[in-house]
């Protein structure tokens, strides 16, 4: 990017992040915006050399969103505020609402600390079989082979229909003599074009020629789902059993699983009334939805935009923050406003 579009950019940010908080002062009452995030990552975790760069805050990003957001919201849970809206009941003019995704055993480590100083109300959407297990989510999964291959040459045998796929990142990263986060991320992105089932097979079948894939705990275990449940700040919802998207057509005995068994798990697990539902990436279907309106109070989407009293409250657009586009105040509100 040139200096001149740089400046250009920076101006357009700093116009809108001014201009947001005047505009909401006019929205109606019952407005609720709902953030999105994955992952609490300090600067020097090794484990954002295989995140996609817009999985991730740092403690201190999440510190500075939360002292905005006092600013200008009430900050709720998502279930009561839905609960309440059903009721008609009477909603803050304007509230905001916070979620992290899969749950992550850094939500855990970095992010609590965060939530538990500023008295933040939280979602967690847990995926109920890798609770306390060693699963690795195959976006992470491919950016470690992508990377031992980038590092030794033929140590990996990509099958296909994956390897016309990666053999591209591979060779544009060998000619410039660095793989970058942005290579993997490239591949990833491509790779949600098979279908669940699919990937998740091509790179199993990746990692055994290479000996296998890392074994590092990632996940939340249930000892650590209690303790933050104990601070009466966090709440947990669904991201179905094993993080299965649910775009296109797919079995009822699947939906089941996915959507039903989840629930019935997370609440065995958690002791909470599980009312909450997340479509991983974002994916859904007819006979997802359908399923999801019977057996949760709402579901959010990756969708982008506010989300007002009346509306769908099963389809629930979200705004997604990440290190890279607001990390300070005024990126922050112009990525909250949500106008681009």
């Amino acid at each position: 990017m040139s200096a001149l579009k740089r400046i250009a950019k920076r101006a357009v940010v700093e116009t809108i992040a001014r201009a947001a908080p005047v505009t909401w002062k006019w929205r109606k009452p019952g407005s609720l915006v709902v953030l999105m995030y994955h992952r609490v990552l300090p600067k020097d975790s090794p484990e954002r050399r295989t995140e996609q760069p817009g999985m991730y805050v740092s403690p201190e990003t999440l510190d500075l969103h939360l002292n905005e957001l006092k600013r200008y919201f009430e900050l709720v849970h998502l279930d009561e505020w839905l609960r309440r809206a059903k009721q008609g009941a009477a909603l803050p003019r304007l509230a905001c609402a916070i979620t992290f995704d899969d749950g992550w055993r850094d939500n855990y480590e970095f992010a609590l600390p965060v939530l538990v100083k500023h008295g933040a109300p939280a979602t967690v959407f847990l995926v109920s079989s890798y609770i306390g297990t060693t699963y690795r989510f195959w976006p992470n999964r491919l950016a470690s082979l992508l990377q031992k291959s980038f590092a030794e040459r033929g140590s990996v045998d990509f099958p296909e229909p994956l390897c016309r796929l990666v053999e591209p990142v591979l060779a544009n990263a060998n000619s410039r003599g660095e793989l970058a986060v942005e290579d993997a991320d490239r591949a990833v992105q491509e790779a949600k074009g098979f279908d669940e089932e699919e990937i998740r097979s091509l790179v199993e079948i990746a990692e055994k020629s290479c000996g296998g894939g890392s074994q590092a705990a990632e996940i939340l275990d249930r000892e650590q789902i209690g303790h933050m449940a104990a601070t009466g700040l966090v709440r947990y919802g669904s991201h179905t059993a094993t993080h299965f998207r649910l775009g296109g057509r797919i079995s009822s005995q699947v939906l089941e699983r996915e959507i039903v068994g989840s629930r019935a798990a997370l609440q065995a697990l958690c002791g909470q009334a599980i009312e909450l539902f997340c479509y991983p990436n974002g994916e859904t279907s007819a006979q997802a939805l359908a399923v999801v309106r019977r057996h949760y109070v709402g579901a959010v989407t990756t969708r982008k935009g506010w989300y007002q009293a009346g509306g769908d409250p099963h389809l629930i657009a979200r705004i997604g923050v990440h290190e890279d586009v607001s990390n300070a105040r005024e990126p922050f509100l112009e990525r909250l406003s949500g106008w681009r």
